[in-house]
């Protein structure tokens, strides 16, 4: 949770900041690198959960969708491992970190081994992950008693 809260702090900043016409960095194209990220990824969500069920609503850090009532919210897998007997984890949110996991992940991350021979070990990485929230009962969408006036939405 704090990772995924870091990302979405560091990346508003960032934006807002190339985005200031004052800033040292000023580069209209480093925030149009941010914006396509972040809508590439909600399209791409959007579009396979269109295969399994309806989204209700895509946003910035998120996308509400209703899945139907035979699809698997959880799944089990056991295990020999007296350990560790039994895995619980969240199925829809597997396939999401799946699809991001195909197309974000950085399989060139160069970390320094040994700096007085130069050398490097390559490996992959990626910190964007999706987080099943919920699930909610309602999402209340209350009408504004002025025109124009924006509202936030509600979780129930």
């Amino acid at each position: 949770d704090s990772l995924q809260l870091a990302h979405k702090c560091i990346l508003n900043s960032f934006y807002g900041y190339v985005m200031r016409r004052g800033a040292r960095w000023h580069r209209m194209e480093m925030g149009g690198i941010v914006c396509t990220t972040g809508s590439t990824i909600i399209k791409r969500t959007r579009e396979l959960l269109e295969q399994i069920g309806r989204p209700l609503e895509l946003d910035t850090d998120g996308i509400w969708c209703v899945l139907p009532a035979t699809f698997p919210e959880n799944y089990e897998l056991f295990s020999t491992n007296v350990n560790r007997p039994k895995l619980v984890f969240s199925y829809p949110c597997s396939l999401l970190n799946m699809l991001i996991k195909d197309y974000y992940t950085n399989d060139q991350y160069h970390e320094l081994v040994d700096k007085d021979k130069h050398q490097y070990k390559i490996r992959s990485e990626n910190s964007i992950f999706f987080e099943i929230d919920g699930p909610y009962l309602a999402m209340i969408l209350p009408a504004s008693k002025e025109e124009g006036k924006r509202i936030k939405k509600r979780y129930a």
